[in-house]
């Protein structure tokens, strides 16, 4: 008997030690992104965010580099992150708002529509790998690679995504192993500062001439599921399009998107329409002449986004709780 006994925990001692190996070694060849595209950071680190989060933005690159979420808790109270990641599309918006609510579900969910305009068959692998690198393995994680991956990837790549990542080991350097197990916070949840400056000199913005194309059925199917997603966690869903001074949007696009959000009751709002009163100077304002707004912007865009939302969804304000007040506390350290 105690043979079998000795024997049994010998194997099981031997089991755990496979897989603790075998998850170092993912952990060392996965890219950190700590110095250098940093939004590769954003989706792990909401995480330890998620007991705190009232309020999940999703979308592309401007919600991260235009939402301040440290404005949003100092003027209003509200407790927030941004789940957005580069080109982020609406199947993966989807899958982060999901996860998110199997984490915790929150007030308010916020998606920014910037890159709707799109093909249903866009594929970047870059964008995405940063995207879910960091999602916590789960069916929606699974589902969310399916949706996103191109015909060539294969799924066991992002499950475990040393499959995908081996050939790192030419280049991999102390950080990787420093770094492995020990996940360094970048991002202020999700927003990640931008203080370049290259303005524009153009004066009044004039969107991209003639009608858009339809934004594409793939691409409205999931943003159907994400209002139904809300709708049926009783969860309160915000539409809107981050401001920005670029010609690659359109009127066109702004009525098929104010469309489908009145078949739900819903409200959408461009903010584009708001700059003077956001006090937006795009030649100070933006790091890429007007794409996306640098941390100036972002502060500006933010304090009114807050006020928004205070005047127009039921948010709590935390600023009372001190669980809460100690978990910003260590965020703005």
């Amino acid at each position: 008997m105690k043979k079998n006994l000795k024997n049994i925990l010998i194997i099981l001692f031997k089991a755990a030690l496979i897989i603790f190996l075998a998850a170092t070694l993912n952990r060392i060849f996965m890219p950190k992104y700590i110095f250098e595209n940093q939004d590769g950071r954003i989706t792990g680190e909401y995480y330890p965010c998620a007991k705190y989060t009232d309020v999940v933005f999703a979308g592309p690159s401007t919600a991260f580099s235009g939402i301040d979420p440290a404005v949003l808790w100092d003027e209003e109270g509200i407790s927030s992150f941004v789940r957005a990641n580069a080109s982020q599309t609406m199947w993966i918006s989807y899958y982060m708002i999901e996860d998110a609510i199997k984490c915790r579900k929150p007030e308010l969910v916020c998606l920014d529509v910037t890159f709707i305009k799109y093909d249903d068959d866009f594929v970047e692998e870059p964008s995405t790998r940063k995207a879910l690198d960091g999602m916590r393995l789960s069916p929606s994680k699974i589902e969310c690679a399916r949706a996103s991956m191109g015909k060539d990837e294969k799924i066991a790549d992002y499950i475990y995504p040393l499959f995908r990542f081996h050939s790192r080991w030419q280049e991999l350097s102390w950080d990787d192993i420093r770094y492995a197990w020990y996940d360094k916070p970048v991002t202020l949840a999700g927003y990640i500062a931008d203080r370049n400056i290259d303005g524009t000199d153009e004066d009044v913005l004039v969107y991209s001439r003639g009608d858009s194309d339809p934004i594409g059925a793939r691409t409205m199917d999931y943003l159907d599921r994400i209002i139904r997603l809300c709708r049926e966690n009783d969860i309160q869903l915000m539409l809107f399009k981050t401001p920005a001074f670029s010609d690659n949007w359109s009127s066109d696009l702004d009525s098929q998107i104010a469309a489908k959000a009145s078949e739900y009751g819903l409200p959408y709002i461009n903010f584009d329409a708001y700059n003077d009163d956001i006090g937006l100077d795009y030649k100070l304002d933006t790091p890429d002449r007007g794409s996306h707004l640098n941390d100036t912007g972002a502060k500006k865009f933010s304090s009114y986004l807050g006020r928004y939302i205070r005047q127009n969804y039921a948010v709590t304000d935390r600023r009372p709780d001190k669980k809460y007040v100690k978990h910003w506390e260590k965020l703005l350290r």
